[in-house]
């Protein structure tokens, strides 16, 4: 072994200081770590494209304003929603009430799975990376 492999994203598809200031400033706002703010941006950019208000497999603009997909969406087990497609889409409501257009009220609750399964969004987005889900 000529050098010991590294056991943490540094840096993926872009250099982490190329992540956008408005984005930065949600998972700031968020608590969400710095040196954890790329693996952030790959998993919310693959999940919904950082669109706080997106169904899953809503393709186009994210819609500008909160919209039940139909009847009983926020509570469906197979019904993903906002920024890390929260399955069922009823339980980010533990992070606040503005659940439904928060990005940072998502983002917190979205930090706590991530944590809770994974162990950090480091972990989170290793196993992503290798799976292509989480």
């Amino acid at each position: 072994v000529i050098e010991q492999p590294v056991t943490r994203v540094i840096a993926r598809g872009r250099a982490a200081g190329q992540i956008g200031a408005e984005r930065a400033q949600l998972m700031a706002a968020a608590g969400i770590s710095a040196d954890e703010y790329g693996a952030v941006d790959f998993i919310i950019g693959h999940e919904s494209g950082w669109c706080a208000t997106k169904w899953q497999g809503q393709w186009g603009q994210c819609p500008s304003f909160y919209e039940e997909k139909y009847p009983g969406a926020e509570t469906a087990k197979s019904l993903g929603y906002g920024l890390c497609q929260s399955t069922p889409a009823i339980k980010m409501s533990s992070a606040g009430d503005d659940w439904r257009t928060n990005p940072v009220t998502q983002l917190k609750w979205c930090t706590g799975y991530a944590i809770g399964r994974y162990g950090s969004w480091t972990a989170a987005y290793e196993f992503w990376a290798s799976h292509s889900w989480w």
